[in-house]
């Protein structure tokens, strides 16, 4: 068994088959903690597996050859061009050493035929991983103490723009000087809820602010993130009702405690995403605000899927019948409405922006079938994909 530090981080892995007794065999027969080894998430193609790729930026992606939608020679192509330090393991039950060659060209770690895949070489492969990523882990960023603070730009790059060179920016400040912030610290989100725009004297009236392991960032021109510790909570929020009776439109949202560099940037990400939803919805009753904007996004976050009420319940913790009601109420609009109009606009975003096949969006909107995805389209937006296409590029 490797030795593992203390405080070495565990190494994500993302698994990507079609045979779903093939991700699930892994995820449930493999000692992924003996290689302080942890899997994140799995997708049934590539083309999922590319999403899921983004959303967790995994260490280790083990990945079938021959899948729908996208094949794994695919994904490992567009995994190297993102990621290059990502380890992918490719597993197949094709012996013809063609696709061993193209994935030696493209840079694989390793490559195990499914038909003789045991428990052995499984944790050699393994094995020699998690000695290639310690190494890399514990190598220097190359970043020093005096770097200069975060910009304005960087912050919007990352969460607007979506640019991985910012995303990478904060994860090394994270693990550096910015580390006392994953250790039980609080993320408070501050965002005006009216038209004008929110200056930082309105926010809070700062002194707070220059105290030691509090930080203050501004996103984008009506919103600030708010990061401190445990024991400044109290006094921030205190302030932010302070400010509220002078500024009554001033607004904010809280996540914590974060005890990680990911729990960290997921909960910022999460956090901006409610502000707009909110933005985007006027709702017609305020009264459970904050489980309509969670299942809103909630949605939003996996249209892929095939979404049912009683499973968006069940995440935000009511009743299926209960949550129907109320979403309505605060919508008016009926749970399966909402979904099929997020698919729609969803679908529309894609053909505009993307150069995606239609049975491609079909699939990132949960619908399997490429020929209901025609008719469905066509039925909602009174054109075929392909026309709507045509007319809006």
């Amino acid at each position: 068994m490797a030795e593992n530090t203390v405080n070495e981080p565990y190494i994500k892995v993302l698994i990507v088959d079609d045979e779903q007794l093939v991700r699930k065999g892994l995820r449930l027969t493999t000692d992924w903690p003996k290689h302080h080894m942890i899997v994140v998430d799995d997708a049934p193609n590539g083309s999922i597996g590319w999403d899921k790729f983004l959303e967790h930026r995994p260490h280790v992606v083990i990945t079938d050859i021959v899948m729908p939608e996208m094949s794994g020679i695919e994904l490992a192509q567009k995994v190297r061009a993102e990621a290059p330090d990502t380890k992918i393991l490719f597993l197949s039950c094709h012996k013809d050493f063609d696709y061993a060659k193209q994935g030696i060209q493209i840079g694989i770690t390793d490559y195990i035929v499914k038909t003789s895949l045991d428990e052995q070489k499984l944790d050699q492969c393994l094995d020699h991983l998690h000695q290639e990523i310690a190494k890399q882990l514990s190598k220097p960023t190359g970043a020093t103490p005096d770097e200069p603070s975060v910009e304005l730009s960087e912050l919007d790059e990352w969460l607007i723009d979506k640019k991985q060179m910012a995303r990478n920016q904060f994860m090394q400040r994270l693990e550096k000087e910015w580390n006392w912030m994953t250790e039980g610290g609080y993320i408070i989100h501050i965002f005006q809820g009216g038209n004008s725009p929110l200056n930082r004297s309105d926010v809070l009236s700062f002194t707070i602010t220059e105290q030691e392991d509090m930080l203050l960032l501004q996103s984008e021109e009506d919103s600030y993130f708010l990061f401190c510790r445990s024991q400044g909570l109290q006094a921030c929020s205190e302030e932010l009702l302070r400010s509220k009776i002078n500024n009554r439109s001033i607004c904010w949202r809280q996540a914590g405690p974060i005890t990680s560099p990911d729990q960290w940037m997921s909960s910022v990400h999460r956090l901006h995403r409610l502000k707009h939803i909110e933005q985007e919805f006027e709702l017609v009753n305020d009264a459970h605000k904050e489980d309509i904007l969670s299942a809103i996004d909630y949605i939003d976050q996996h249209l892929y899927l095939d979404l049912r009420a009683a499973d968006i319940a069940s995440k935000i913790g009511v009743s299926r019948s209960y949550f129907s009601t109320i979403f309505k109420e605060a919508t008016g609009s009926s749970i399966i409405s909402f979904i099929s109009d997020r698919k729609l606009e969803r679908a529309k975003a894609l053909l505009r922006s993307t150069s995606f096949r239609a049975d491609e969006i079909a699939e990132k909107v949960g619908i399997n079938d490429a020929k209901y995805f025609s008719k469905w389209f066509k039925k909602s937006a009174s054109l075929t994909p392909g026309q709507y296409r045509l007319q809006t590029k």
